[in-house]
């Protein structure tokens, strides 16, 4: 549980001069909140968080737009859910 609280207070900090998009801010703190970076170091969460970020929107812009738009759909959970787990793999 502490691991996972260091985890999601590393994925809330943002650059002040770069703040997250909504879409990104929603993809990343689900994939915390479901506990999908348990395989991720504390210190490389910024990493993951990064290339997590570049899958989604490189892959996958049509769920961002879903997320932007304010839905959390379960076809999006999904692509979120298996994203999160490759993208960690990289990480064990």
């Amino acid at each position: 549980v502490i691991e996972k609280g260091k985890r999601n207070v590393e994925i809330l900090k943002q650059n002040q001069s770069d703040p997250f998009t909504v879409e990104n801010q929603v993809a990343i703190i689900y994939a915390g909140s479901k506990n999908l970076l348990r395989s991720v170091p504390v210190d490389k969460v910024k990493e993951f968080e990064k290339d997590y970020l570049a899958f989604l929107g490189a892959k996958h812009k049509d769920v961002l737009n879903v997320l932007k738009s304010g839905q959390l759909t379960d076809e999006a959970i999904q692509v979120l859910e298996k994203a999160a787990k490759e993208i960690s793999h990289k990480y064990e």
